[in-house]
């Protein structure tokens, strides 16, 4: 067995459980076919996770937005968008430009609509899911600040620092600390 596969497997299984700890029951790991334990185990988180959405789990953290209301094309189009950043916040945030493209609209619509139905621009959204996941992570695990950073999509621990400050007015090592003496 290849040892990059296998760690490829091992960070599919962490975050799947990071997602599931702080309330993004939508995400799936992806079966790779190749090892038989792995998939089954994977299978299993997913189906846990199904299980969960479907009977309405809330996370007491609140770390996800409530499911939007209404059933015309622009809440739904939002509902997407809205679920696609929350499953993908360790990534780069893709361009309005892309986002419209992979949803199906033209850019100044989603933008608008965005705004209108969250009360928030698409990249606010994005940094301040960013930041509640860490802020989570931060208080609820053992994950070493960088690692924090960097699972929440920060490349830098220092754009990841100011951030969080700038946002919670104080540091994560603050709240680190904080929990380690409670």
């Amino acid at each position: 067995m290849d040892s990059e596969q296998n760690q490829h497997r091992i960070k599919s299984i962490y975050r799947m459980l990071l997602e599931m700890a702080t309330g993004n029951l939508s995400y799936r790991i992806k079966l790779d076919g190749h090892d038989l334990q792995f998939d089954e185990l994977a299978k299993s988180l997913n189906e846990v996770a199904e299980k969960m959405q479907l009977g309405n789990y809330l996370n007491p953290q609140n770390f996800t937005n409530p499911i939007l209301s209404g059933n015309d094309s622009a809440t739904i189009i939002i509902q997407k968008v809205q679920d696609y950043i929350l499953n993908n916040l360790e990534e780069p945030l893709p361009t309005t430009k892309e986002l419209s493209k992979m949803f199906g609209t033209n850019e100044f619509t989603l933008k608008e609509n965005f705004r209108n139905i969250l009360k928030t621009s698409i990249y606010q959204f994005y940094n301040d899911e960013r930041l509640k996941k860490a802020h989570f992570l931060i208080q609820q695990t053992a994950i070493p600040l960088k690692e924090i950073s960097f699972l929440c999509g920060f490349n830098d621990y220092t754009n990841f620092f100011k951030a969080f400050k700038k946002k919670y007015h104080y540091t994560p090592s603050d709240l680190s600390r904080n929990n380690s003496e409670e």
